[in-house]
């Protein structure tokens, strides 16, 4: 009797257990696939779901709002996603909202985010499509990673290379981090150069003290002086060989009214009269007969004018 009473006792307890679990279990899962809660349906396509399930959350500002209902392959590049939002969530919901897959956590399960529109955009219909952003593919990314990786391994394995060379004493490099040379005849060009300045400095001091042609041209007047007596004996020089040609015309002067030499220069005129006269007379310049007449008389004239005072012109 009393066994039997326990054994009811421990049936009784297990029964009840077993039902509280049973409810909280039907209580989570409805309340996961929003089953205690007024819903709708909108959908959205995508060309790669990146591993999403069907039952998977949807999340709204970090807030489970509703989970996907299904997931169908429409066409070779398209699949369709349906999902189920609660209604009473439906105002945030803009028909340029964003749907992006994402993930909970680093290895959590995937999960759909909806990214909120404009203010001012109406609310998204009820089975309506919404707009999808495509998961980021990690497998490209990780392949792209690899070919990364094996690019710095050639770069290394080259890198590698050109240090061993460079211990090894080839190249300029090497004569420069390993090697005196370099630094020998970086030397010697330091000291050429040391040299070079100390001349320069010399040839300056003795341009300065004005030793030498450029020394007196630019630190001393006496090439001035020099320059300047040169050209004071050059404009005398043209003075006296202006007063010598002015002498020299007057005594020519003097020399046509002379006794002895008026009939030959009285000659040398008569000559180029006749040959003026026997020109072309077609020319509209050649002179006339009586400009001839004239110029003649007063040849004869400017002679015995001249003659009248030889004197006075050899003089001069």
């Amino acid at each position: 009797m009393n066994a039997s009473s326990s054994q009811k006792i421990k049936i009784g307890l297990f029964v009840v257990v077993t039902a509280l679990i049973l409810v909280a279990g039907v209580f989570l899962i409805g309340s996961k696939q929003n089953m205690f809660t007024g819903t709708f349906n909108v959908y959205g396509n995508f060309r790669n779901t990146g591993g999403l399930q069907v039952g998977n959350a949807i999340r709204f500002g970090g807030v489970n709002v509703g989970t996907v209902k299904n997931i169908s392959i429409i066409n070779d590049t398209t699949v369709r996603v349906d999902m189920i939002l609660q209604t009473d969530k439906r105002e945030f919901f803009k028909q340029d909202a964003l749907v992006t897959i994402g993930s909970d956590g680093l290895m959590g399960d995937k999960l759909l985010e909806i990214q909120p529109g404009s203010p001012g955009s109406p609310q998204l219909k009820v089975g309506g499509q919404i707009r999808t952003s495509e998961p980021t593919d990690f497998g490209v990314i990780i392949s792209k990673f690899s070919k990364v990786a094996d690019n710095a391994e050639v770069i290394t394995s080259a890198l590698a290379d050109m240090a061993l060379q460079i211990k090894n004493g080839n190249g300029s490099i090497s004569r420069l981090l390993y090697k005196d040379e370099l630094a020998l005849a970086l030397k010697g060009t330091l000291n050429n150069t040391k040299e070079l300045t100390g001349t320069l400095q010399n040839i300056t001091q003795q341009v300065e003290s004005g030793k030498g042609s450029m020394g007196e041209l630019l630190y001393t007047d006496h090439l001035s002086r020099g320059l300047d007596s040169t050209v004071a004996g050059a404009n005398a020089a043209m003075t006296t060989i202006q007063h010598a040609a002015y002498n020299f015309s007057e005594n020519m002067r003097a020399l046509q009214g002379n006794y002895f030499l008026r009939g030959y220069f009285r000659k040398k005129a008569q000559a180029k009269a006749d040959s003026l006269q026997n020109a072309d007379t077609t020319d509209d310049d050649a002179p006339s007969d009586a400009e001839l007449r004239k110029m003649r008389d007063e040849t004869d004239q400017e002679l015995q004018r001249r003659a009248a005072q030889p004197g006075k012109a050899i003089g001069k």
